[in-house]
C-alpha cells in the first residue's frame, strides 16, 4: 500500500493523492494539426491525465490560436482530465512573454471550461498566483503550484519549504521538479516526497530529472507522489520515459491497479 495524501484532489473521476499513482502525458506540439493529431495518438495509449504544454506553441502570444487549439483539444480527449501549462521561461518555459499576457492566456483559457488543472509556478508571486486562484474558484478548475530547478538539487529542507509554500499560497496539488547530479540528490528527493505526507495535506507530484532521476518516475509513487510523466510523442522534460513501460513496471510494483 503506497502512501497516500490526507486530502484527495479527484477531478474527472480521477484521484489524486489515492491508492494509485496517476500517469500523465504531456503534448508539446508547435502547431493546431500537431497537437490534435498527437492528442488522438495519445488517447489511444489510455493516460490518467493529458497535459498540455502551451509554451511550446508557436502562436502562444495569439489567445484566439491558444483558445482554439484548447477547444479541439478538449473534443478529442473527452473524459481524459487536462492539464493546461504556460510553464515561465525561468523555470524551463519555450516562450518568453509577459506576466500580463500570461494571465490573459490563462484567463481566456480557463473561461472556456476546458481546462480541469492548471500549472502555474511559484515563482509567480502571490498577486500573479491569487489571480489564477481565483480564477479556478470560478471556472471549477484545480491549481498546481510547482516549483522546477534544471540545474541542481537543492537541500532537503529548501524541498520541504517549497512544498509547504505551495500549500499555503492555495494549491490543490504541489509540485516539485529538480536536477541531480548524483544518486544522492535522488534519494534526498524522495526523502522529501515522503516526510511531506507528514508535513502537507495536499496531494503532491515529484521528481528527479535527467537519466540519475529516472528512477523517480518509477518508484516515487511508493514514496507519496501521486503522479508521473510519460512519453507519448515527444518529452517535455529530460528523463521520461514511455507510457507503457511506466505502466509495466507499476503494475509489477502493484502501483497501478485501477
Amino acid at each position: 500500500m503506497r502512501i497516500q495524501s490526507k486530502n484527495k484532489v479527484i477531478v474527472k473521476n480521477k484521484v489524486f493523492g489515492g491508492e494509485r499513482i496517476l500517469t500523465c502525458i504531456p503534448l508539446v506540439a508547435k502547431d493546431k494539426e500537431t497537437l490534435l493529431s498527437q492528442a488522438e495518438e495519445i488517447v489511444e495509449l489510455k493516460p490518467d491525465i493529458i497535459e498540455w504544454r502551451v509554451d511550446f506553441f508557436e502562436n502562444v502570444s495569439n489567445v484566439e490560436s491558444v483558445v482554439e487549439g484548447l477547444e479541439g483539444l478538449a473534443n478529442i480527449i473527452r473524459d481524459i482530465p487536462l492539464i493546461f501549462t504556460l510553464r515561465h521561461y525561468n523555470e524551463g518555459g519555450q516562450a518568453k512573454l509577459k506576466q500580463e499576457q500570461r494571465i490573459e492566456i490563462i484567463r481566456q483559457s480557463l473561461e472556456t471550461g476546458k481546462v480541469d488543472i492548471v500549472d502555474v509556478e511559484i515563482i509567480n508571486g502571490s498577486d500573479f498566483i491569487n489571480v489564477v486562484k481565483n480564477l479556478g474558484i470560478v471556472n471549477d478548475t484545480k491549481l498546481i503550484l510547482s516549483y522546477h530547478n534544471f540545474n541542481e538539487t537543492p537541500n532537503e529542507e529548501f524541498m520541504l519549504d517549497k512544498l509547504k509554500e505551495g500549500e499555503r499560497l492555495g494549491a490543490d496539488i504541489v509540485k516539485i521538479a529538480v536536477m541531480p547530479q548524483n544518486h544522492g540528490d535522488v534519494l534526498k528527493l524522495l526523502n522529501v516526497t515522503y516526510k511531506s505526507r507528514n508535513i502537507i495535506s495536499t496531494p503532491l507530484i515529484s521528481m528527479s530529472m535527467g537519466d540519475i532521476g529516472v528512477v523517480t518516475r518509477i518508484i516515487g509513487g511508493i514514496f507519496g507522489s501521486d503522479m508521473t510523466f510519460a512519453v507519448g510523442k515527444e518529452s517535455s522534460a529530460p528523463g521520461q520515459i514511455p507510457i507503457e513501460d511506466i505502466n509495466t513496471v507499476l503494475e509489477i510494483m502493484g502501483q497501478n491497479i485501477s
